[in-house]
């Protein structure tokens, strides 16, 4: 019996923060599969369904299906029948904190960002980060894949406006160094021309071509995952009926004192978190007053716990304090874990704020007040000096 031969298709995920890089992932998911159609091959890209949350900085997906033998309609077809998708040839990422792990919607589950991609495929990262201290964050895998690493920073490019810093033209360019069989760089840097009316964005595609970085991740390579994987259930296994499970109610002071909602610990949203220099705090409550996800926790001798849990990064907290250098934005990849800070405070007041100014280096970040419009950073000589005799 003559075996029929599996069609060629090539799948492509583009993960981003949820309306912080919308536009963007949108701009680079829409303009791949256009670039393709202009070397005849059929092509399509598409978002998740209902689910898709868009919240503020939860993780998001859109994905483009690539085939030079399937007609749009077989294409349609084999690639687009279920929300998401189970594997992927092309992970893009847009932003390098996501390497810690995604929990796209309550209920399931923190996952790793390389959990599709294929064997021989590749996690195309934009990150000013070496490969070995992404992979360090990345679920190990049997088999040997690629990661390509296109420098710069995480763009935020909100919903309602487009912030044109060319990263959408550049991860074009590195998305035809690393698969050339989805457009070669001359269709993607015509393409950009012809598009955008622009050789400046042609040129940044073709730079961004030479400047990425291709290795290999051999089998083995990374951690054991540390978060369980849930099981979604299949139609067949749900209840009769529907029903929400409520949240147990509680309070008492201290760390972890607020109850919270177990099934969706937000803390997988955070780019950046904040560090609190418990030592400045005059206790004036506005980060407790104001955070709007309510992750401060009062303790008994009027400080404000952070429960990094939940905690979204939003740096509502920080923008509202009005003491200097009290709480700071901090770039997320520079912490192991989400410990309570208070706790490691109340243990080593001047080890804690050693290891503060540590993480907080010499650059200050303040998000803008309008939503998706990124950070702006300022540079500091030298940290505050640890105040003595403050804690009680």
């Amino acid at each position: 019996m003559m075996q029929t031969q599996k069609p060629h298709l090539i799948r492509l995920e583009v993960n981003y923060r949820g309306i912080f890089q919308k536009t963007l992932a949108y701009h680079i998911s829409g303009d791949v599969v256009y670039a393709a159609h202009k070397e005849g091959k059929t092509a399509f890209s598409n978002g998740r369904y209902s689910d898709d949350p868009q919240r503020n900085g939860i993780p998001c997906a859109n994905f483009a299906y690539f085939s030079k033998d399937l007609t749009e309609e077989d294409l349609e077809a084999e690639a687009s029948a279920s929300m998401d998708i189970t594997e992927a040839e092309v992970v893009v990422v847009l932003d390098d904190t996501m390497v810690k792990g995604l929990e796209p919607w309550g209920g399931y589950g923190i996952r790793p960002i390389n959990e599709k991609v294929v064997k021989d495929g590749v996690v195309l990262i934009v990150s000013n980060r070496k490969p070995a201290d992404l992979i360090a964050q990345m679920e190990k895998k049997k088999f040997p894949y690629r990661i390509a690493i296109l420098p710069g920073e995480a763009s935020f490019a909100g919903l309602w406006y487009f912030k044109d810093d060319m990263t959408d033209v550049r991860v074009l360019g590195a998305i035809a160094k690393v698969a050339p069989e989805i457009a070669s760089i001359d269709t993607v840097a015509n393409y950009v021309a012809s598009k955008y009316k622009s050789k400046e964005k042609a040129a940044a595609a073709r730079k961004a071509y030479e400047e990425v970085k291709v290795s290999t991740v051999n089998a083995g390579e990374g951690i054991d995952w540390p978060y369980p994987k849930p099981i979604l259930p299949g139609w067949k296994d749900f209840d009769e009926g529907v029903y929400v499970k409520g949240v147990k109610r509680g309070f008492q002071m201290g760390p972890r004192g607020q109850n919270r909602n177990p099934d969706f610990k937000r803390g997988t949203s955070k780019t950046q978190r904040p560090v609190v220099r418990f030592d400045l705090c005059t206790k004036c409550t506005l980060c407790w007053y104001d955070c709007p996800d309510e992750v401060f926790d009062p303790t008994t001798d009027g400080l404000y716990d952070v429960n990094y849990e939940y905690c979204t990064g939003c740096g509502r907290c920080a923008e509202v304090c009005p003491v200097e250098d009290c709480i700071v934005m901090v770039d997320e990849l520079k912490f192991e874990n989400q410990d309570s800070p208070y706790v490691l405070y109340k243990k080593d007041p001047e080890n804690y704020v050693k290891w503060a100014e540590d993480k907080k280096g010499k650059e200050r970040l303040m998000p803008s007040p309008v939503t998706g419009k990124g950070s702006t950073v300022s540079k500091v000589e030298t940290p505050k000096p640890f105040k003595k005799g403050v804690v009680k």
